[in-house]
């Protein structure tokens, strides 16, 4: 769960959407800050103009302002209007129009001044005739110019912004789903299907670092391909001397006639048995590595399971334990022989080994639904749970075992599970233990 998180939290494709998004939010907002400051310097130029141009025409008495009244104003609207006032020593010093205090001594020039309930803009200028007036505008109609300019940059980006993270994310996945389908082609490779990865569709900057899986991997199956032919080789050498010794053995014993010597020859001759043994059974984990697998062809599961049982009756024989079917299908499968036969001669050969003197084994061969299921269930005395799964490791046998075996068995049937897409389950049962491995049937065609 913590590493599912951990991936989760450094996700390429959210870190750049999100960075993207996030750079995408601060130009809007200094956008908006631009416009408003623009909209804002160019409504006041205009509304100078304005005030400019209109003491001006006063100036030049192209607009009559006389008369005893010492303001004039153009509107009654209270943020849409032009106040004009005399300025004179008969105010005491003071004009007041629409809550307008002007002091008389200001300069000449543009100001900004607060009335009630509003602030305006001023233009005093001093005419030609030396009568001082005021011209005055609020301030309020600058600033909605301002904040129209700035909305009307905020509002589109504000509506773009949703669609324009969808189009990143979008376009980021995109980019980046060659990598994913990288991940899904080394997720379905195993040592024996080891494979170099496509470079169709990487990107420049990713296509070294796959480079560089491609020559790792190249070496990892080098590797594993000089592990596996030294020990295919190591268990075919000592096949002939193995069987030299056990014929030289066997020539020994006809001329033996001490009850001493010939007790030690038997022991020799048992440890020969198993060493035999050890050595087939690396000859079949080398082949299963090797995915020396044949093609799958139709074979009648009972005459297998006969012939696997038929090679085990012997030890079954001598331990007096009664090895047999259970329940059987009549049927003919599909399926790869050399490998199943494999799994189920481990499978009966590892019961009859570990089942003590005078009990059962039975064995069972079951269709169900698209696979076939092969059962071996014995009187023995199982495995504990905590070791279920570490027997399915090469070489691991129990510590109380006192049956002879390699401790590879189990591991050859979960090694060609693996590659052929089989299933072992292995169970303690009341009164014994029970394996059970199910294998995809074929189709035809």
């Amino acid at each position: 769960m913590v590493g599912r998180q951990g991936r989760q939290s450094r996700s390429l494709t959210l870190q750049l959407s999100a960075w993207i998004g996030c750079v995408i939010v601060a130009v809007g907002v200094l956008a908006c800050g631009f416009s408003f400051a623009f909209a804002y310097q160019e409504a006041r130029e205009l509304q100078d103009g304005q005030l400019k141009e209109i003491a001006a025409l006063i100036d030049s008495r192209a607009l009559a302002f006389t008369g005893s009244r010492p303001s004039i104003e153009s509107s009654q609207d209270a943020d849409v209007k032009v106040v004009i006032d005399r300025l004179s020593d008969a105010t005491s010093g003071v004009a007041q129009a629409a809550g307008l205090v002007i002091p008389k001594a200001m300069s000449d020039g543009f100001h900004d001044l607060n009335g009630i309930g509003q602030s305006w803009r001023v233009n005093i200028r001093t005419l030609r005739s030396g009568e001082r007036i005021a011209v005055a505008e609020p301030s309020a109609l600058r600033d909605e110019i301002a904040q129209d300019g700035a909305m009307r940059t905020l509002v589109p980006m504000l509506l773009l912004l949703p669609g324009l993270f969808i189009v990143i994310v979008v376009i980021v996945r995109t980019k980046l789903a060659p990598l994913t389908r990288l991940a899904s082609v080394v997720d379905r490779q195993n040592d024996t299907s080891l494979e170099p990865l496509p470079e169709d569709g990487i990107t420049n900057e990713v296509l070294p670092f796959v480079r560089s899986i491609n020559r790792l991997i190249t070496r990892l199956k080098e590797a594993i391909s000089h592990q596996r032919r030294f020990v295919a080789s190591a268990a075919h050498e000592l096949r002939s001397p193995l069987a030299a010794l056990s014929l030289q053995a066997g020539n020994l014993g006809a001329t033996i006639t001490s009850p001493d010597a010939r007790e030690r020859l038997l022991a020799f001759q048992s440890g020969l048995r198993r060493t035999h043994r050890l050595v087939e059974q690396l000859l079949v984990l080398a082949r299963s590595e090797q995915g020396a697998l044949e093609q799958p062809t139709t074979v009648s599961l009972r005459a297998m399971a006969t012939e696997v049982i038929n090679v085990t009756i012997g030890l079954a024989r001598e331990k007096n334990i009664d090895l047999g079917f259970d329940h059987f299908d009549e049927l003919d499968a599909i399926v790869d022989v050399s490998a199943v036969t494999v799994v189920l001669r481990n499978l009966v050969d590892n019961a009859v080994r570990y089942t003590p003197a005078g009990g059962k084994v039975d064995v069972s061969v079951v269709q169900s639904g698209s696979e076939v299921l092969f059962e071996v269930v014995d009187s023995g005395p199982g495995i504990p749970d905590e070791e279920l799964e570490r027997v399915l490791e090469p070489f691991y046998r129990l510590d109380r075992s006192v049956a002879t075996g390699s401790g590879l068995g189990l591991f050859i049937v979960s090694e060609i599970a693996r590659r052929t897409g089989g299933r072992l389950v292995l169970e303690n049962v009341d009164g014994g233990f029970r394996a059970r491995y199910f294998q995809p049937l074929h189709r035809n065609g």
